[in-house]
């Protein structure tokens, strides 16, 4: 198994958020409920002795998501006993048609969630309001602007995905007979937001820990999509991240 302590939270998030928390090669669900069954592989190997290692290869490139796949223990193994079967080059195009894959699914789910979806993720969320209640106080920011401010350039690709719906997110929150529901969903999502960079996490890592939080750590395209949604539409608003 990957040793996780030569690989950043960072680089660690991002590679499960492009492997939609699932293996590379069997497509299992690899990451429930927060619990990560999964393993953090190494593309070329880190030590000499390691599968597919290559001195030319830096450190710094070794241990970053650029040169990790997200395997279960199962085809981790396998990959690393047969380097004759499982090169260096197969295991790249392995994580980028699975990483494709994910992008797919979730423009797909983007454009198939319903209001039935949206339903169960703001129920769990508006429970999660906390006792403390804290002030909100963003400027609209131009979006582009607000995603290079915020470092989340790398994640660019999965808001373009978020944006494909925000207006079916807004006309959902319109709808609701209750005037403060969206008031307290940007409450739920800021205090969360407050939580995660007071804890020390950077951007990449808030990003995607406020994506899981948004889909109540569903696994289902269309919840990951409806999540997705919900999350880009609060960031495009200026509520969650920095102006």
């Amino acid at each position: 198994m990957a040793n996780k302590a030569t690989i950043s939270k960072k680089d660690e998030r991002l590679l499960h958020t492009k492997s939609g928390n699932r293996c590379a090669k069997c497509n299992i669900v690899l990451v429930d409920r927060s619990v990560c069954v999964g393993q953090n592989a190494h593309i070329y190997g880190e030590k000499p002795d390691a599968a597919r290692y290559d001195i030319s290869k830096s450190v710094e490139y070794v241990n970053s998501e650029k040169n990790l796949i997200f395997l279960c223990s199962n085809f981790h193994k396998i990959v690393d006993t047969d380097v004759l079967l499982f090169p260096a080059k197969v295991l790249f195009k392995m994580k980028s048609d699975h990483e494709h894959r994910v992008i797919q699914a979730l423009q797909k789910g983007s454009l198939e969630y319903t209001y039935a979806e949206l339903e169960v993720i703001t129920s769990f969320l508006v429970q999660e309001i906390g006792k403390k209640s804290r002030s909100v106080n963003f400027e609209l920011l131009r979006l582009q602007d607000k995603i290079e401010k915020n470092q989340l350039v790398e994640v660019q690709g999965y808001i373009d995905i978020g944006l494909l719906s925000v207006s079916s997110v807004e006309y959902y929150l319109n709808r609701q007979p209750d005037p403060s529901f969206a008031g307290k969903l940007t409450r739920v999502f800021v205090e969360k937001y407050n939580d995660l960079k007071r804890d020390g996490n950077d951007a990449i890592s808030i990003f995607n820990s406020l994506w899981d939080f948004a889909c109540n750590d569903q696994s289902d395209y269309k919840y990951r999509s409806a999540g997705l949604a919900l999350l880009v539409y609060f960031f495009e608003k200026c509520e969650v991240f920095e102006k």
